[in-house]
C-alpha cells in the first residue's frame, strides 16, 4: 500500500545562511544524517514560536552568534516514512558574537570560506548543494503588514513576498 502523506506528522524547521566576510557560519552536528559534517545551524519550530524566532534562537543556542533573520532564500520539503518535513532557509545578518558550539547538539561552530565548503568532503551534501544556489539569491522578503500585535491571536501571521 502506498504511503498516505496526509496521515504523517508535519514538521517545520529553519536553517541559517549567515555569511560574514565571505565565510559561512556552519556547525558540526552531533547527531543525524549530517553528523560530524559542516552544515548550517538549524532547528525545529517550538510551540508558540514563529519561524523567525526559531532561527534566531537556534543560531544563538548552537553557535553563540546573534543574528537577524532576513529573507527566506529557499524551501526544502522532504517526505519520509515518518514525517512530512518542511525546512525554510533564511538569510541572516550578523549582529555579534564569535562562534562557540553548545557541545550538546553541535561539536564545532565556525565561519568557513564559502568556496571551501562548496567542494569539501567534510561539508554535508546539502551544504555543498545550497551554497551555489543561495550565495546570490535575493529571497522572499518579510511583508510589513501585521494584523495584530498579539502573536497568539489566530489572525497573527508572517507573510513573505
Amino acid at each position: 500500500m502506498a504511503l498516505n502523506v496526509a496521515t504523517l506528522p508535519i514538521t517545520v524547521g529553519a536553517g541559517a545562511f549567515l555569511v560574514r566576510d565571505g565565510n559561512l557560519l556552519v556547525v558540526r552536528k552531533t547527531y543525524g544524517p549530517s553528523k560530524g559534517m559542516w552544515t548550517i545551524p538549524s532547528g525545529y519550530v517550538e510551540p508558540r514560536e514563529s519561524v523567525v524566532q526559531t532561527i534566531e534562537r537556534e543560531v544563538t543556542e548552537e553557535t553563540g552568534i546573534k543574528g537577524r533573520a532576513g529573507p527566506i532564500l529557499g524551501v526544502r520539503n522532504r517526505v519520509t516514512e515518518t514525517a512530512n518535513d518542511t525546512f525554510l532557509i533564511f538569510s541572516m545578518t550578523y549582529v555579534s558574537g564569535e562562534p562557540r558550539p553548545d557541545r550538546v547538539e553541535v561539536s564545532e561552530a565556525a565561519f568557513r570560506p564559502l568556496a571551501e565548503l562548496r567542494t569539501s568532503d567534510s561539508s554535508a551534501p546539502f551544504t555543498r548543494a545550497i551554497i551555489p544556489k543561495l550565495a546570490r539569491a535575493a529571497g522572499l522578503q518579510l511583508d510589513p503588514y501585521t494584523p495584530t500585535a498579539d502573536p497568539t491571536h489566530p489572525l497573527a501571521y508572517l507573510l513573505y513576498v
